[in-house]
């Protein structure tokens, strides 16, 4: 496998495997505003970049 590009989306499970978090974490964090906002959307699926999650944990993630 290869290693994500800036430019690939993540779904809700990969996000929040990047995160560390198990997915209602990730679901609860993302209610509560603590989570950047979905960079797209197909259908009811949210999708995030890579580098929009990247950022957000360099930035310290929910720490912050």
């Amino acid at each position: 496998m290869t290693e994500a590009t800036k430019t690939d989306y993540l779904t809700r499970a990969e996000a929040a495997a990047r995160c560390r978090v198990p997915v209602p974490t990730f679901d609860k964090l993302r209610r509560e505003g603590l989570i950047p906002e979905p960079d797209a959307e197909v259908g009811k699926h949210k999708l995030w970049r890579a580098d929009t999650i990247a950022e957000f944990l360099d930035v310290g993630g929910t720490r912050r």
